[in-house]
């Protein structure tokens, strides 16, 4: 893939997850692999983290440690079996607690 050079890659891979997400490609709860997603673009692991952090933040993902990034169910606000995604650390020791 050839990216734009006036922006970010991180932002043209959320771009790019974010009509994945939208159009169904990638349905409710697909597992989004970083490793994948890695050899796809041809960038670092933590390039494709900023962009699943992004998704996040918007609800459009859910991560659950050990396990990895999920696609949310569309506008329940991000958050899946009371594990807060926007927080690590929230998740890690909501997890601990369980």
């Amino acid at each position: 893939m050839e990216f734009e050079p006036d922006r970010p890659r991180w932002q043209q891979i959320a771009d790019i997850l974010r009509t994945r997400i939208k159009d169904g490609t990638y349905p409710t709860k697909y597992l989004v692999s970083e490793i994948r997603l890695v050899q796809e673009f041809g960038v670092a692991r933590d390039t494709v983290r900023k962009s699943i952090r992004q998704l996040r933040e918007e609800g459009l993902l859910y991560t659950v440690p050990a396990l990895g990034s999920f696609v949310s169910p569309q506008g329940d606000g991000g958050e899946e079996d009371g594990v807060e995604s926007n927080d690590p650390e929230a998740a890690d020791s909501a997890t601990d607690s369980a």
